[in-house]
């Protein structure tokens, strides 16, 4: 019974799709339908009536639109066909011809169906009939009519009637070449009075202009801004930058939203990454597991740069790098390792404490579009903590092979690891690396001609300025608290200002006083671009060097 009722609702929502697609605007546009959905596979079936098309496999029906293609030429063609090859001599059934019309005519009065009269078949899905034919009550607005085949050919007997819970849907107007007759179409509501199926149904005009969108975004004007640099202020404890973008693209890219930007459209998005990660975005920060928290157990952890196109350079500013400190120089329980930049450009091996220090890779002669930032954690105990800011270049440009580069007109140069103490690593004795051989640049500023370099002499129980270098018996080439100037006090360990190589324990090149127990300001008036080449080899280390520059205008 619940199949049978199924039948009867496909049927009636398929002829409401043929009333209201193609009777009542034969020359429209029929667009879109509803569609009723069965598990069940049957085979598919096809009916052609007056400009739509109908697939069923199951109950799942598709419309399809076929311009010029209307029901008075099928009826026409049915109607020739059964002259020339039906099975009743020649005869014709009773004729009807339907007259298309722009508006349709309330429905008559049901009454005595001709038996003669030939039906539509209706694709249906096969179920199984009872054995014993229902007795046959009179045609009421409550029954559905089902052709059955005839015994003899090209004919079709009476309709035997189903029950239904439906209204009553009209049979299809079929037409044939007699004159007289109009189609018949009863008032939508009485097809969905009560029905469960919602049928979206929208006809056009025939002549109504379509329209040239290019789908439902064009009712939509998209906002558009360029992806800026931003920054968000996080309390008093620092500020981050980020990139402007739409807030649900900012969370598609995993990154944070924070603070508004491109007038109030757009929101400055933080990328955040950590130990295992692949990221391509233009500005990031690599943090330690648990950051601020320390992290005291072995570890290795890789962060994969994807370098975009037209990218020069990375900068990474280390806003907390604090690993564990050298032994005699070099890295042995911490290293912070850069790869995949320049072949003829060297990045020392850090660690150590360099808050507050950067540095320049050089990736537009790399062989590869990646950038490898790998920190290995070798010994357990102890404490490491690093946040590290990663921007990539395209303009803006440090110079060819510089590892540090200062735009400032006055600030601060020093050496890796030359503070003493952290927040985090022991405070063990502070040194430079081994096999250094870097160089710290500067950009020169409008009308400038010299810039002077001076110690702060931070006191302590380490020499605030202190480049070792040792003869081949081990003694010290520059005595203790002195200065040394030149290829032969500084042939190994040194800092290169104006081309004089410096070291010792004092910061004086002779120039301003020749008492080299004394700290003197030293003077770079060399043309060109301004340079502080430091160099180290394996065997001896120090402190290092801090140094306060200003640039100076000509005279």
């Amino acid at each position: 019974m619940l199949s049978q009722r199924c039948d009867a609702l496909i049927s009636a929502f398929v002829l409401t799709l043929y009333y209201v697609g193609v009777v009542a605007v034969p020359d429209s546009d029929f667009v879109t339908m509803g569609d009723l959905r069965r598990s069940r596979r049957v085979p598919s079936h096809s009916l052609r009536p007056g400009g739509m098309s109908v697939d069923g496999v199951g109950f799942q029906y598709t419309i399809r639109y076929q311009p010029g293609f209307h029901l008075h030429k099928v009826a026409q063609q049915q109607a020739e066909d059964g002259m020339d090859g039906g099975g009743g001599g020649g005869e014709m059934p009773p004729a009807m011809t339907e007259a298309p019309m722009p508006m349709p005519t309330p429905p008559p009065e049901p009454g005595p169906l001709d038996p003669d009269e030939p039906e539509p078949t209706i694709p249906m899905r096969p179920t199984t009939s009872p054995t014993e034919a229902p007795p046959s009550p009179p045609a009421t607005d409550m029954m559905m009519m089902m052709p059955t085949p005839s015994s003899a050919p090209g004919m079709m007997s009476s309709p035997s009637p189903r029950p239904t819970m439906r209204p009553s849907v009209p049979t299809p107007p079929f037409s044939t070449k007699a004159p007289g007759m109009r189609p018949h179409r009863p008032p939508l509501k009485n097809f969905l009075f009560g029905s469960p199926i919602e049928a979206n149904l929208i006809l056009k005009k025939p002549n109504a202009p379509r329209s040239k969108g290019k789908g439902f975004l064009s009712l939509f004007e998209v906002i558009k801004f360029p992806n800026n640099k931003c920054s968000v202020s996080m309390g008093d404890i620092r500020s981050m930058e980020g990139v402007c973008y739409h807030e649900f693209e900012c969370k598609s890219l995993g990154g944070i939203p924070t603070e508004s930007c491109a007038e109030g459209v757009g929101v400055c998005c933080v990328f955040v990454n950590g130990c295992g990660d692949v990221t391509s975005q233009q500005i990031l920060y690599f943090e330690s597991p648990n950051y601020p928290q320390a992290v005291r157990e072995m570890m290795i952890c890789v962060l994969i740069i994807n370098v975009k196109k037209g990218v020069e350079q990375l900068r990474l500013d280390f806003q907390m790098f604090e690993l564990s400190r050298p032994t005699n120089g070099d890295c042995l329980d911490d290293q912070f390792i850069v790869s995949g930049h320049n072949s003829n450009f060297q990045i020392p091996v850090l660690c150590g404490i360099n808050t507050g220090q950067h540095i320049y890779i050089h990736v537009g002669d790399s062989s590869e579009s990646k950038v490898y930032l790998s920190v290995f954690v070798k010994v357990s105990g102890g404490g490491r903590s690093f946040n590290i800011k990663v921007s990539q270049l395209e303009d803006n440009l440090a110079p060819n092979n510089c590892l540090q580069y200062f735009t400032e007109g006055e600030g601060i140069v020093k050496s890796f690891n030359y503070d003493a103490d952290g927040s985090i690593v022991d405070n063990r004795e502070a040194t430079y690396f081994n096999n250094l051989n870097y160089a710290i640049c500067l950009s020169r500023l409008k009308n400038v001609c010299s810039v002077s370099y001076n110690t702060e002499q931070l006191g302590g129980d380490q020499p605030d300025f202190q480049i070792v270098n040792k003869d081949e018996a081990e003694n010290d080439l520059i005595s203790d608290g002195q200065a040394g100037a030149g290829i032969f006090n500084c042939p190994d360990d040194f800092i290169a200002i104006n081309s004089v190589p410096l070291c010792g324990e004092r910061f004086n090149d002779g120039r301003e006083t020749d008492d080299f127990t004394m700290h003197a300001t030293v003077r770079d008036t060399a043309a060109g671009p301004i340079i502080l080449p430091f160099r180290t080899d394996a065997e001896y280390v120090g402190r290092g060097f801090r140094l306060l520059y200003r640039q100076e205008l000509c005279v």
